[in-house]
Order: C-alpha cells, then sequence, then structure tokens
C-alpha cells in the first residue's frame, strides 16, 4: 500500500482503508467514527481545539504542533520539516505506541495536507487564461504556503521553472506582498523572460538592454538585467541599496563559486524573497549546492566545515557521506524543490528534436564566389589590422559569405564605402556573385517545402538581406509567406504572429525577431544558415520545442559542402549532439566566458588552416574537447543527482 498516497487522498475510503490495514499489522483498536473525523474533508478544528497554545503530539520522537490565531481569527498551523519528516516515517514504517498516538499522527497529517493545500489567491483566474500543469501549481504553493518565499527551484530541464517563477511573481503582486521584482537572467534570456511574464501574466516588466522605457537600474519596481551587468562594480552598489521585495535568478549554478562576483553580490542584495532557478544545482561538488542555499537561507546548513565533516567523505566534497544521507536530503527538502520529467509523465508528453543536416554540393558559380570571398577575408585577418572590433567585422563578412549570395553582395558594396582602396577586388567578387541566379539553398529550400506544402515552416537566418531574398523568391513562387524582425514595430509582429498560426504556414524570421516568441503550434524549423554560437541554434530551436509542443519537431539544417559552415556542423554541433541540447545543458558546457569564445576560436581555426586536411584536424580536436568536456559533466551531474536527488520526494506535496 502506497501510504503516502493514501493519506493525501480525499477519499474517506483510502483513510479507512489506512485504519484497517494499520489495525491488521499493530493490532491497534481503531473506531470507525475517529476515521470520518480525520477525514481531510472534515474541518480541522473538529479534530484539534482551537486554541492559543502549543500541542505535542508522543510518537517515537515528540512532534510539535504550533497552533496560533491571527487577528482574523483563522487558525493557522505549522510544523518544523523534522516533525515531516518524522510523520512521513511514522506512516511508511506502521511505528506507534498507542491507538492515541495513531489519532494523533492522522490528525498531525491531516493539518499537515489542509496547511499545504491552501490555493494561491490567482489559481482560477490563472487558469482562465494559459494553461497551467499540476506540478507548476504545486511547486507555487509549496513556495508560499512553506517556505516563506525563498526557494531554489530545480525542476528538470523542460518542465517550465519560468512559469512557475511566473506564478509566484502574479501572485506576490496581486497580493501585496511586494511592490518591486528584480529578475536577474543570463543576457540571452532577458528577452524571453519579459515576453513570456507579459503574454502569459501581463506582468510588464522593463530591460536594462534593447528597451527605450529603461532610464537607469533604480528607476524601475519591475526589472529584468542580465545578472553579468548587474553585479558590474560600476551597477552593484545602486542594486544593493534598494530594498528588493523579491529577487529571481535564472540558470543560478552561476553563483556555484562563493567567491564570485556574482555571488557575493546576488548575497549581499536586500531581498525578502528569493528564487534561484536551476535544472542542475550540483555539477562538481556537493559545496556548490551549499553555496547556492547559503544565499537562500544562510546558516540553514550549518558552516562549510561543519558540514563537510557530517555530509561528505572525501576533501573534493563529491561523495556523500552514506550514514548522514537521509539527513542531508531531509535538510535539503526544506530549501530545494525538484521535479522530474518522470513524474509528470502521467500528464506530460515529452517530443523529441529529429535534426535532418542537408549537405548540398555548389555549383561552379557558387564555389568560386566563397572561394575568392574567404580569400579576401583570410588575407585581411593576415594582416591583423584594426584589433578586436577588426576581428568581429572579419567574423561578421565570413558569415555573410556563408549565408547567401544577396548576404555576400551587400555585405562586399558596404566594405567598397568602408574600404576603398579595395574597390578593384571587390567588385571583381561582385560580378561572380551577379552570375548566380538562385542559391544552390534555395533549391533545397523549395524541394523542403513542396515535400509537406500543408505544415509550418519557421525559417530562419541572421541576415535581413538573407531574409528578404528568401521571402521574395517564395513569393514569386506563389506561396504564402510573412516576415518577423527586430526592425518591424510591435504591431506588425503580432501581426505576422496572428498569421503565421492561423493562415499562413511559412514565417522567415531573423535572430532578434524570434527572441522571446513562443511557436509551439509549429514543428518544422529551417536553419538557412547556422550561427557558430551553438546557444544561438539552441535559441532557434527553443521558440518551437518547448512546453505545449504536440509534435516532434524536425530541425533542418542547410549548409553547403567545404564551407565554415559545414566544418561547423558535422566536425563540432553533430560531435556534441547539439540538437539534442538545451540551454542549460550549453550554459554548463560553455559557461559564459566559453561561448564568449567559441565563435572566435571557430574562425581562426578556419582562417589558419592551410589545407582541406588541415582545418579537419583543427575542428575535430575543437569538437572533441568539447565532447569530452560535455561527457564530464554529464557524468558527473548524474552521479550528484543519484546521490543527492535519487530519493528526493515533496514529503509536504501539495495537490489541487
Amino acid at each position: 500500500m502506497d501510504w503516502i498516497k493514501k493519506l493525501s487522498s480525499k477519499n474517506p475510503k483510502d483513510w479507512e482503508e489506512v485504519a484497517r490495514e494499520i489495525q491488521k499489522k499493530d493490532g491497534t483498536e481503531i473506531k470507525s467514527n475517529r476515521t470520518s473525523i480525520i477525514t481531510p474533508q472534515r474541518k480541522i478544528t473538529e479534530s484539534i481545539p482551537k486554541r492559543k497554545t502549543i500541542k505535542t503530539f508522543k510518537l517515537k520522537k515528540q512532534i510539535k504542533l504550533e497552533e496560533t490565531t491571527n487577528n482574523t481569527e483563522q487558525t493557522k498551523y505549522r510544523f518544523s520539516h523534522s516533525d515531516i519528516y518524522e510523520i512521513k516515517n511514522k506512516i511508511k514504517g506502521l511505528k506507534f505506541d498507542t491507538p492515541n498516538d495513531l489519532t494523533n499522527l492522522l490528525s498531525a497529517y491531516e493539518i499537515l495536507n489542509t496547511q499545504n493545500t491552501r490555493d494561491l489567491t490567482i489559481q482560477d483566474s490563472l487558469k482562465s487564461t494559459i494553461e497551467i500543469l499540476d506540478h507548476q501549481i504545486m511547486t507555487a504553493k509549496k513556495v508560499k504556503n512553506i517556505f516563506n518565499g525563498r526557494a531554489i527551484l530545480a525542476d528538470e530541464v523542460g518542465l517550465g521553472k519560468t512559469i512557475e517563477a511566473g506564478i509566484l511573481i502574479k501572485e506576490y503582486f496581486t497580493t501585496g506582498m511586494i511592490k518591486n521584482a528584480l529578475i536577474l537572467t543570463p543576457p540571452s534570456l532577458r528577452l524571453q523572460w519579459q515576453q513570456e511574464l507579459k503574454s502569459k501574466f501581463n506582468l510588464d516588466f522593463v530591460t536594462n538592454k534593447d528597451d527605450n522605457r529603461f532610464e537607469d537600474f533604480d528607476k524601475h519596481d519591475m526589472l529584468i538585467a542580465s545578472l553579468s551587468s548587474a553585479s558590474l562594480e560600476k551597477n552593484a552598489e545602486m542594486f544593493k541599496n534598494i530594498e528588493w521585495d523579491l529577487v529571481i535568478v535564472d540558470e543560478a549554478h552561476r553563483l556555484k563559486n562563493s567567491k564570485t562576483y556574482a555571488h557575493m553580490f546576488v548575497k549581499e542584495l536586500q531581498k525578502k524573497f528569493i528564487f534561484l532557478l536551476s535544472a542542475t544545482p550540483v555539477q562538481n561538488s556537493i559545496q556548490e549546492l551549499y553555496n547556492m542555499v547559503e544565499i537562500v537561507r544562510v546558516g540553514h546548513l550549518g558552516t562549510w566545515k561543519d558540514f563537510a565533516m557530517k555530509y561528505t567523505t572525501d576533501k573534493r566534497a563529491r561523495i556523500v557521506n552514506p550514514e548522514n544521507k537521509v539527513e542531508l536530503e531531509d535538510l535539503l527538502q526544506q530549501v530545494v524543490i525538484r521535479t522530474t520529467r518522470d513524474e509528470v509523465r502521467k500528464y506530460l508528453k515529452f517530443t523529441d528534436r529529429i535534426p535532418k543536416t542537408h549537405v548540398m554540393k555548389p555549383s561552379k558559380e557558387e564555389s568560386l564566389l566563397y572561394e575568392t570571398a574567404t580569400n579576401f577575408v583570410r588575407e585581411l585577418w593576415q594582416k591583423g589590422t584594426g584589433g578586436k572590433n577588426s576581428m568581429l567585422t572579419l567574423m561578421t563578412l565570413q558569415r555573410q559569405i556563408s549565408s547567401s549570395t544577396e548576404s555576400t553582395k551587400v555585405a562586399l558594396e558596404k566594405k567598397i564605402i568602408k574600404s576603398p582602396e579595395n574597390t578593384v577586388e571587390l567588385k571583381k567578387i561582385i560580378d561572380i556573385a551577379n552570375t548566380i541566379e538562385k542559391d544552390t539553398k534555395m533549391k533545397e529550400l523549395e524541394k523542403i517545402i513542396k515535400k509537406d506544402p500543408k505544415t509550418k515552416y519557421l525559417i530562419f537566418t541572421e541576415f535581413r538581406d538573407t531574409q528578404n531574398y528568401i521571402f521574395n523568391i517564395l513569393q514569386d513562387e506563389g506561396l504564402e509567406v510573412e516576415k518577423f524582425n527586430g526592425a518591424m514595430s510591435t504591431k506588425e509582429r503580432d501581426i505576422a504572429v496572428r498569421k503565421f498560426q492561423k493562415d499562413t504556414n511559412i514565417l522567415v524570421s531573423t535572430e532578434a525577431g524570434g527572441e522571446g516568441q513562443n511557436f509551439q503550434f509549429c514543428s518544422n524549423v529551417i536553419n538557412y544558415d547556422l550561427p557558430w554560437n551553438p546557444m544561438r541554434v539552441e535559441q532557434r530551436v527553443g521558440r518551437v520545442h518547448r512546453i505545449g509542443q504536440k509534435k516532434d519537431v524536425y530541425i533542418h539544417n542547410l549548409v553547403i559542402s567545404d564551407t565554415i559552415e559545414e566544418y561547423i556542423l558535422k566536425m563540432i554541433f553533430d560531435k556534441i549532439n547539439l540538437f539534442k541540447m538545451t540551454i542549460g545543458d550549453l550554459d554548463l558546457l560553455f559557461e559564459e566566458e566559453g561561448l564568449k569564445n567559441i565563435e572566435r576560436e571557430a574562425f581562426e581555426s578556419y582562417m589558419s588552416a592551410t589545407s582541406s586536411k588541415d582545418r579537419k584536424n583543427k575542428f575535430s580536436a575543437l569538437g572533441d574537447k568539447w565532447n569530452h568536456d560535455k561527457k564530464k559533466i554529464h557524468d558527473t551531474v548524474m552521479e550528484f543527482d543519484e546521490e543527492v536527488f535519487a530519493n528526493f520526494k515533496n514529503l509536504s506535496s501539495v495537490r489541487k
């Protein structure tokens, strides 16, 4: 019999079954009228009189129930987490001394169950506007009702931690529990957070970048900022001088090292409530999780020295002491909430990502154009003039050359204006481009669409010139197409999304346009060109493959053979199985500095190679390095999941 499940039931028959089973096992006499009194459908005050006092239930270990009365004369009950742990073990082990102890135990469990199931104020209204999943409501209730607004939300990837945070932000603002809120995210996720909170919860947050409403960090009560910019010395003091009601940190494993500026910055913020969001709070050492808990609830785990001595067995704090593992789990469950995919599979379908790589042989004209234009870039790179800015300019130019003939022509024409000394050479390259009637990539794109013209396709490109090229050709073919980019007004973008959802099957989007948008109604992503940064690739796919997607998502990658895109795709992205990874996985693998360097490493490897074989070796080495790092991180995270979270259950799980 699943005792916890039976005792969480609202069906009196389940409770009676528990009582009969206990009587059978232990010989304890239980009267039927007592089981009717302690069913969850009856009021608490029927089983425990309402009075201002502290009751002690005499179990194997004493459990203290604190009963208080507030101004509105409503009774509130609070259990410590050690009490909850003891109740669970009592029920599981069926250990009690007298019928009176059993009655007290079940009454205590009923109070506990009722305390944890108090509905949120916004619960009903929220369900009428967006789809909220059971575990998301349960988490929000637990954070508010039990954790007092200070928690680490550690759900596995893809279960909607952002939604859980959004529910709580809305609840706290609606009930007047908070007047301001600060959300700290990686730079790439600012817009996504802003869009999600606005579209799903009608919460209008200001971001510190690409938002013309932004004035300064201390001028907004609802602010989203990147953790990296907020923790800079020139900004940190301003944040610390503000009394924040709520602080949220996304991808909070960035705070794992207590000696970093980011960790110290968040810990020193004035804050009433705080949520740290991370699917992988432990990566290399249990100390990382300890450091995160210290931000949420200072002193909860004691000093690091005492903690390490009791709960770990090695100097690196990678092995959990098996003798104290259960006690450690109990301590962590007082501050960490973790829902796994296995727990929600009954009502949540997880779809797959299916990558399809299209490697195409270029025409003679395309091959000549690419080779000539790339040699021009390589010559400038070898000269090495202009420093960092020159490097970024050359990297962008090389990406444009790989994107499309149209983007190549536009880029070279602009280069003539900036570098007139190269006019003759550049015009010759443009003349080659003018001989190409239609890109090989474009022909492949048309084939993909014609195979299933009734389905929806989200086509991504980095450059607006390529976007216009794709849009115009598809329109000329008689297809209905919509455009989406950052230069469009909010109204224009909203119209494009509505048309794509209802009437049009094709949307051509740039990177900037796609940020923060959700297209779960589409199940085909086409990467017309390929970003060199894996995080940007994931962000594209993430617009489609997320909670709410009902179908497997097909990811079509269009690349021309023997170009930098092919080397990046085959030698790096395929090796690390990029198209099966999530933002959280990538954030762990590359971290902030790694992501900044990855594009440069790829570009320099391509530019410095002396032959096709040399290029293959350089890119293969990069891929092997990142694949090794990925495996190491994966193995370590899985090991800690098994050590720390394998038996991690929310003992006071709340139900709707």
